[in-house]
């Protein structure tokens, strides 16, 4: 029998991008990533949450997965299909635990920042457009790896940029957090992808 996600819609305000933003969030109690993700991480869905934010007066839209785990034998048994979900050519984050998003933090394990699904924009045209993947061709062939935040300016998806002062902003790609503790997750212990960027942001108060 499957437990049934508690749900919690909270509103913070927050500094973003040098001014003040109000976060509407809502909280999941189970993961609830798409059923399309690999079967093997079925398995973490009562030990994860999923947030669905969207920021204001800056439309900032993204779901955030969350995974915690309490042992490295669970996290080492995951980690290869966590990896299957990234995008092509993203870069994974380093963060030290315990890490706090949102008012949620974990100790160790992994977030997943993903696309807004089916998020309506309307543009200066009075036309309708999804906020969301599958994003138009341009998108592919413009950039060797899909930008992490798009705009939609000038009837087309642009790469966002910190000047951007209002609007929609849609995060564009899948992008892994990777919260080591040094015991659970332990990156002496556990593969990286080769070729792959890595940002450690251990030691710096950059946050997602």
């Amino acid at each position: 029998m499957c437990r049934r996600p508690l749900t919690v819609i909270l509103i913070v305000t927050v500094p973003f991008l040098s001014f003040l933003s109000v976060a509407n969030i809502s909280i999941s109690s189970r993961g609830t990533w798409p059923d399309s993700w690999p079967e093997e991480l079925e398995l973490y869905r009562n030990q994860a949450k999923t947030m669905d934010v969207g920021t204001f007066p800056m439309d900032r839209r993204e779901i955030i997965h969350e995974i915690s785990f309490a042992t490295h034998e669970e996290f080492r048994k995951a980690w290869p299909h966590i990896l299957k979900v990234r995008s092509p050519g993203a870069p994974i984050f380093i963060e030290r635990g315990p890490s706090t998003v949102w008012s949620s933090t974990i100790q160790a394990g992994v977030r997943i920042f993903c696309p807004s699904d089916g998020v309506l924009i309307q543009t200066p045209d009075g036309q309708q457009q999804i906020g969301s993947p599958p994003w138009p061709d341009y998108i592919g062939s413009e950039f060797d790896v899909v930008p992490e935040y798009l705009v939609h300016h000038e009837d087309k998806y642009t790469p966002f940029e910190r000047t951007y002062r209002a609007g929609h902003v849609f995060r564009a790609r899948v992008d892994i957090v990777l919260i080591v503790d040094g015991k659970v997750v332990d990156l002496n212990r556990i593969p990286l992808p080769a070729d792959t960027l890595v940002v450690d942001r251990r030691f710096t108060k950059e946050g997602s």
